[in-house]
């Protein structure tokens, strides 16, 4: 070969390299998105104050400290929601950021027959934003469509509502297991040069409750004098912490990899926490159990079943600062595109806000809304039907089996105890026709009966 046929291989072989060097670089320098969602976890289940004004927003019984570091090194939300107050419709809302009302889910779960297109989908639509990301969803599923239609190239498939219990007593829920193959997942795409995607549905803290036998004994002897009316289960207690410990391992490897300034972290939860107490109760005759100060749980709309922990940490964001707006489930997935740059292609029947300016201004910048309120719904057979909009400081909730209406004001009655709509009847007429509404825009009323909604399997 002549000199100048060798120089000329070796400048093509140089730019080839360059332009793949440079296609490599572009891809890793989109940013990851990590969401982790909890199962059946209250407001107040983390050793940090979701609202440092609000001692009862955070516990003194559970220890979470690797969740607190999170909140210390990101944003914390004290007004955040889940989408509903079970688990299937609020995991159909993080993946197509819209209400369940909207995805014409109205208080069922497993639903298959959904107002979507698997084309709408978060990880769907993040590819098309960037084709480079590698989308994954771990753990429990509990989704009326498979992973794979809606564009998770990594997944566990159809897990369903799966409980996670394990035989292994280290690795109680498959906390470790699930953590375990984040991070392996993880490490595969960086030395991959690959953006990504990954979802860890974890299966705490749902039933059955199981935590590693020396975590319950630390709650049983050295914690045991920090138990209070409501928080006050070994197990349970025992099981938050491992939780907390396999997220550790996640942030851990995060650091390892060298990937936390390029990386975004969510942390909340489906729900409430998990009780059947009050089931079939009227909204004022509902107790205080895990959630105090806030009112019952998981099944309800009060705030005990629908109030989640929240927070974000990621490029741009001060670190230990806190959020009062009223954020919800749904606002990840715009959030999420907004975060790869692709606001624009954000499908059209999106509700949910992207968070991202309101995260990287330190919480002055406004959250910009469809809707100037949330609205939540719950319904299944032998329980009360729910419905609540939230709008400002103050809530409406309508018992629909009584007819009874209550509003509050949240910002001085977390606890829903003062009913104000003797005093300020205008204010709950206009959220009452807001909320009516918004559920007519996708096919709903009250004088729909529970036969007519959807079956729901037992959950």
């Amino acid at each position: 070969m002549k000199l100048n046929q060798i120089h000329s291989s070796s400048v093509h072989l140089c730019v080839s390299l360059f332009l793949l060097t440079c296609s490599v670089t572009n891809a890793a320098n989109k940013p990851n998105v990590i969401l982790i969602l909890a199962d059946d976890q209250g407001w107040n289940a983390l050793s940090t104050q979701m609202d440092p004004n609000e001692l009862g927003s955070g516990s003194t019984y559970y220890q979470t400290p690797r969740l607190a570091k999170l909140a210390a090194q990101g944003m914390r939300f004290s007004q955040a929601y889940s989408p509903a107050p079970t688990c299937s419709p609020t995991r159909h809302s993080l993946q197509f950021g819209r209400s369940p009302a909207s995805l014409k889910i109205f208080g069922a779960d497993g639903i298959r027959n959904i107002d979507a297109t698997d084309r709408e989908s978060l990880a769907n639509i993040l590819k098309r934003i960037h084709p480079d990301y590698v989308c994954a969803h771990l753990g429990k599923w509990h989704i009326g469509r498979s992973p794979n239609a809606l564009g998770y190239d990594v997944s566990d498939g159809n897990t369903g509502n799966g409980t996670g219990n394990s035989k292994d007593p280290n690795d109680p829920k498959l906390i470790f297991d699930l953590s375990k193959r984040a991070n392996e997942f993880m490490e595969k795409q960086v030395q991959a040069g690959k953006p990504f995607y990954l979802q860890i549905s974890h299966y705490a803290n749902h039933l059955k409750y199981q935590a590693r036998k020396e975590t319950i004994k630390k709650y049983e002897t050295e914690h045991a004098d920090k138990v209070t009316q409501y928080q006050n289960s070994p197990l349970w207690a025992a099981m938050n912490e491992n939780l907390d410990t396999g997220i550790g391992m996640v942030l851990d490897k995060i650091d390892e990899l060298g990937i936390a300034d390029n990386t975004y972290v969510i942390y909340t939860a489906d729900n409430g926490y998990e009780s059947k107490k009050d089931f079939n109760k009227p909204v004022h005759d509902r107790g205080y159990y895990k959630a105090f100060p806030q009112r019952s749980h998981k099944y309800h709309v009060s705030e005990g079943g629908i109030r989640v922990p929240f927070i974000v940490r990621g490029p741009g964001i001060t670190p230990n600062t806190h959020s009062s707006v009223p954020v919800v489930g749904t606002d990840i997935f715009a959030t999420v595109m907004d975060i790869a740059g692709g606001y624009d292609q954000i499908p059209t029947r999106v509700e949910g806000a992207s968070l991202l300016d309101h995260l990287r201004s330190s919480g002055n910048n406004p959250v910009h809304r469809k809707d100037p309120f949330l609205v939540f719904k719950h319904s299944k057979p032998a329980i009360p039907h729910d419905i609540a909009i939230i709008q400002g400081d103050y809530k409406l909730i309508k018992d629909i089996d009584t007819g009874k209406m209550f509003l509050f004001n949240l910002k001085k009655d977390i606890g829903e105890s003062h009913d104000l709509t003797d005093e300020q009847p205008e204010l709950a007429g206009h959220m009452y026709e807001a909320m009516t509404a918004y559920f007519k825009r996708f096919g709903w009323d009250e004088t729909q009966i529970e036969t007519k909604e959807r079956r729901r399997p037992k959950n």
